[in-house]
């Protein structure tokens, strides 16, 4: 897996940092890897203190002296050209790799993602980036150069399969690497059609595309699979390129195998939807209560502001419900903690079960729950209120072989004008409450707005 293989979106980056901290711990388990700014002129404005980490440079000493240490390397000399010239062109900066020392005198390789910050006109302000260590990579792939070379040597031949093919398309030579990749000696492929090896299911696509290039006289490059006599399949990457003479058509192919890249392949595109999950679970997270599986605070917002938009087309009335458990803090001194988040759980479940599809119901916090009630007036919304009041009422809590009485309160108001403020909505049914409260408890108090 490489790291330019991931196509990072740094501002979409910068929301995970703010609001899933836990994205980034998952993300630093399979990197290591550093963030910072570039104003338009491509001077460094910010580097974030993971580069200690990555490089172990303090951010000041970095970001002062950042071209020495760059230029330690020749091969980044034009890198440190490239960097103080603004790169924008309207399309998204392509990925590129440096290598730099670190603090301690080590080779580091990272590569570097960016992207332009615009302003309402088009014009850029600012790049933000991101560079991602990837050293031991580097080093795998340094490792596996130095076999290959010793493979060449030793064995005297290309890795890649070469074979020509006569106008009829008649195998006519193939070297060792051919005759190992598809498992098929010399004497089996000769005088064979060049496709016999390929998989029956990847047949049609590779004649298709064999047969337009060789109209459109133009290399053809495909991934496809083929079947060994020893019904093993491999992926492979075959190319050719066709010549004319006077006896027709000539064509000269490679058949490299690509097993191993097709399988980090797979296994990077399962790490990835691994993430977007993990990631989609994390905004599902950030907006629900862990404890009621309600939504919180913040999800319950972003379902007001769209019920506040759809009373502005329709005007229809939405009703707000705030309720509140009665005597709870005598119930978590007297039965526990865990009693009062059991009773919470239950609460939620209850409030849940006995409304409609369409409300909302959230955990405003601590014992506080708010309903929201789309489509709803402030009459039709207290009758609601009052059977789940009763409801609840009514039902048995037991603990421990203990029962528990359990009540809520209820305190409501509408929406159902223009010029309204959600927040002042949300006061007055918290003021209805805080009246329920005083009168008693186990009551529902609702007034409009005046």
């Amino acid at each position: 897996m490489r790291p330019e293989d991931f196509n990072f979106d740094i501002q979409e980056t910068e929301i995970l940092a703010d609001d899933f901290s836990q994205f980034f711990n998952i993300f630093e388990k399979v990197f290591k890897f550093y963030f910072f700014a570039r104003n338009a002129e491509g001077a460094l404005t910010y580097i974030s203190p993971k580069i200690t980490e990555v490089l172990g440079y303090e951010p000041a000493d970095f970001k002062k002296n950042w071209k020495k240490y760059l230029t330690e390397h020749l091969t980044n000399r034009e890198m440190v050209l490239r960097s103080e010239l603004p790169q924008y062109s309207g399309k998204h900066i392509k990925p590129y790799s440096v290598e730099i020392k670190s603090k301690m005198g080590e080779n580091v390789w990272l590569d570097i993602h960016e992207t332009p910050v615009l302003d309402r006109a088009g014009k850029v302000v600012k790049y933000q980036g991101l560079a991602i260590d990837y050293t031991t990579r580097k080093s795998q792939e340094n490792q596996l150069r130095r076999r290959e070379k010793r493979f060449r040597e030793i064995s005297q031949s290309s890795p890649i399969g070469i074979f020509h093919a006569d106008p009829k398309d008649l195998l006519t030579y193939v070297n060792p690497a051919w005759q190992i990749i598809t498992g098929r000696p010399m004497a089996e492929t000769l005088g064979n059609p060049w496709w016999r090896p390929i998989h029956p299911d990847d047949k049609a696509e590779v004649f298709r595309t064999w047969e337009q290039a060789a109209t459109e006289e133009r290399e053809i490059s495909i991934e496809c699979r083929i079947i060994r006599p020893d019904k093993k399949t491999v992926w492979v990457q075959l190319r050719s390129r066709f010549l004319f003479d006077d006896n027709g058509k000539i064509t000269f192919g490679t058949l490299e195998n690509i097993n191993e890249r097709k399988e980090a392949q797979e296994k990077q595109e399962q790490l990835i939807q691994e993430l977007l999950d993990l990631k989609k679970k994390l905004e599902i997270s950030v907006r629900t209560d862990p404890l009621t599986d309600l939504p919180n605070r913040r999800g319950l917002a972003e379902k007001l502001d769209y019920e506040k938009i759809r009373y502005d087309r329709s005007q229809n009335p939405f009703t707000i419900i705030m309720g509140d458990i009665d005597h709870f803090k005598n119930i978590n001194d007297t039965f526990g903690h865990v009693a009062g988040d059991r009773i919470l759980a239950w609460i939620a479940k209850l409030l849940k079960d006995n409304s409609r599809k369409q409300d909302i119901v959230s955990r405003w916090g601590g014992e506080e729950f708010i309903i929201l009630l789309p489509e709803t007036d402030l009459k039709n919304g207290a009758i609601f209120a009052e059977k789940l009041r009763a409801k609840i009422e009514s039902e048995v809590f037991i603990y421990q072989d203990r029962e528990i009485p359990v009540t809520i309160s209820f305190g409501l108001s509408v929406f159902n004008r223009k010029g309204l403020k959600i927040d002042d909505v949300i006061k007055q049914a918290d003021q209805c409450l805080y009246e329920a409260k005083d009168q008693g408890r186990n009551k529902v108090i609702f007034k409009k707005i005046s």
